[in-house]
């Protein structure tokens, strides 16, 4: 690392997966960027093992996570940083740094402000609604540095993924010029059907898993004493139920996930 280039992985908001894809990203990088909520103790070990970790503590980072800061400043490479698992929590002004970096949302952002960037990696363990996973890696050197956006969907998972990404949805002439001629024969409305069909049971799919994984942390935050008020404040914006799964928490506790997403899905055909 001495003398030349290095790598930082930043990243955010793993709530306690770390996927092989990310994994064999992270064994490229020379240091570790989290900006909290790895809801993983042995996640956050796991980590720090190989490679220098750069970390504060997310909301969901209880316990054992006491010893990280909730704003952390550092240094790599000449390049000065400040982090926060929050955006709300970074100070204005920042302050003498060049990179503000921040996660909480599960939504990639970057953006240049007065001359500094602010960049929240997005998610790269589960996936949260229709939000696409994602981390990046910057390339530090004399204080000058440069970021790639990484989006981890299907086998992209490999630097350069989003230009790949970009570059595979890029239909060809060729294939415009056959997709017209089929629906002159009337076969492309047999084929965007079926193909409908199929993107809408990915999606229900897709959809169910995501409330699961609500459900269950909002269980967790009841089981570690969190109230309604807190939950609704913190979850509602990102699901609109949370309020309702609390509540079938309290009253039947004895449900699992599962059992409450159908106790739900009752509740709605009902209406």
């Amino acid at each position: 690392m001495e003398g030349g280039p290095i790598r930082a992985a930043v990243m955010a908001d793993t709530h306690g997966v770390l996927r092989p894809e990310v994994e064999r990203i992270l064994e490229t990088c020379d240091v570790i960027i989290h900006a909290g909520d790895f809801d993983s103790q042995m996640l956050y070990h796991k980590l720090e093992v190989n490679q220098p970790l750069y970390a504060v503590r997310g909301n969901n980072d209880r316990g054992w996570s006491g010893g990280l800061a909730a704003v952390k400043r550092f240094e790599i490479g000449g390049v000065k940083f400040i982090m926060a698992h929050e955006r709300v929590d970074i100070p204005s002004p920042p302050g003498d740094v060049q990179v503000v970096i921040f996660g909480h949302s599960h939504m990639f952002y970057q953006q240049e402000i007065n001359g500094r960037l602010w960049l929240n990696p997005g998610s790269c363990g589960y996936k949260r609604f229709t939000l696409p996973l994602s981390l990046a890696v910057m390339t530090i050197e004399d204080g000058r540095f440069e970021v790639e956006t990484i989006w981890l969907e299907k086998s992209y998972g490999t630097p350069g993924a989003a230009k790949a990404q970009m570059e595979k949805a890029k239909a060809s002439k060729y294939e415009k010029q056959q997709r017209r001629y089929k629906q002159k024969a009337g076969k492309a409305g047999a084929e965007t059907q079926a193909g409908d069909k199929e993107q809408r049971a990915s999606q229900k799919k897709e959809a169910e898993r995501d409330s699961l994984f609500m459900i269950a942390k909002i269980q967790r935050l009841k089981k570690a004493g969190e109230t309604r008020d807190w939950v609704i404040r913190n979850l509602g914006d990102g699901y609109k139920l949370a309020g309702t799964v609390y509540d079938i928490c309290e009253k039947k506790p004895g449900l699992n996930a599962r059992q409450i997403l159908e106790l739900l899905k009752e509740q709605i055909m009902s209406i």
